[in-house]
């Protein structure tokens, strides 16, 4: 007795497994195409996200704020230093090389008395690297004003004029020295060329928590090609911001005696 191949669709059992796999291969093909073609659009991207362009960074090391900072931070139009004259109770003070008007609120101090103790609140905090930078400073300190605040204000409000050689070719040299990679703890918030009459001047605004104690600071550095001269205005964060429109008149006071 013959045996009879059984048939499908009038076909062997062989040749229907060829066709199975024949269409198997065909849907593979078809499908990879359209991957192909719909990622063949965003070279180096994932598919259906746009590549972003690279964003050029600038040379000067910038610390990004975080959103409170962005939040009190004033616009660039606002850092324009402006030609109001000097207000008629501010008080004068003056010595052989330069001159700088005040709000009458400010107090002269004694200079080492407040920098020994402004030492002594960095590192009651833990922060030596400021407390050292402060004891070993070789800056000549020439003013120390304070704002009178109560004694239980951690960091009270201060203005410092110091002194020095410029120790560089150019003073864009030195504040790339000064407030680049190594600066410790404090954090550079913007970085501005200002007009001080007859000088070169940059201001160079910082951030800093002293354990949660958050603090701004508004360095005016200015220089004769020869000589440098920083006043440095701090306060706590809290009040930094509504302080700077003053603190701006302040550097801006700033003459020299010729």
């Amino acid at each position: 007795m013959s045996k009879h191949k059984r048939r499908v669709l009038g076909m062997t059992s062989a040749q229907l497994i060829t066709l199975m796999i024949l269409a198997l291969l065909a849907v593979v093909v078809i499908f990879g195409g359209f991957i192909f073609i719909s990622s063949s659009g965003q070279p180096g991207g994932v598919a259906g996200f746009p590549t972003v362009a690279p964003t050029l960074v600038s040379s000067q090391p910038l610390v990004v704020p975080d959103s409170t900072e962005i939040a009190n931070a004033p616009q660039t139009d606002d850092l324009t230093l402006n030609e109001d004259p000097i207000p008629s109770d501010w008080k004068q003070y003056t010595n052989t090389r330069f001159e700088i008007w005040l709000p009458p609120q400010f107090e002269s101090a004694t200079i080492d008395t407040q920098r020994q103790a402004r030492v002594g609140f960095y590192r009651a905090q833990g922060y030596n690297s400021l407390a050292d930078a402060l004891a070993n400073d070789t800056f000549d300190y020439r003013y120390w004003f304070r704002f009178p605040q109560p004694d239980s204000v951690a960091f009270g409000t201060t203005i410092v004029v110091k002194t020095d050689i410029l120790p560089t070719d150019t003073l864009d040299d030195y504040l790339d020295q000064a407030y680049g990679a190594n600066l410790q703890d404090l954090r550079v918030i913007g970085r501005q060329v200002v007009n001080i009459e007859g000088l070169e001047a940059q201001r160079v605004v910082l951030n800093a928590d002293i354990n949660d104690i958050p603090i701004g600071v508004a360095d005016y550095v200015i220089t004769d090609e020869v000589n440098l001269w920083i006043v440095r205005c701090s306060s706590t964060l809290d009040e930094f911001y509504s302080w700077l429109p003053e603190f701006d008149k302040v550097a801006r006071s700033f003459r020299l005696n010729n």
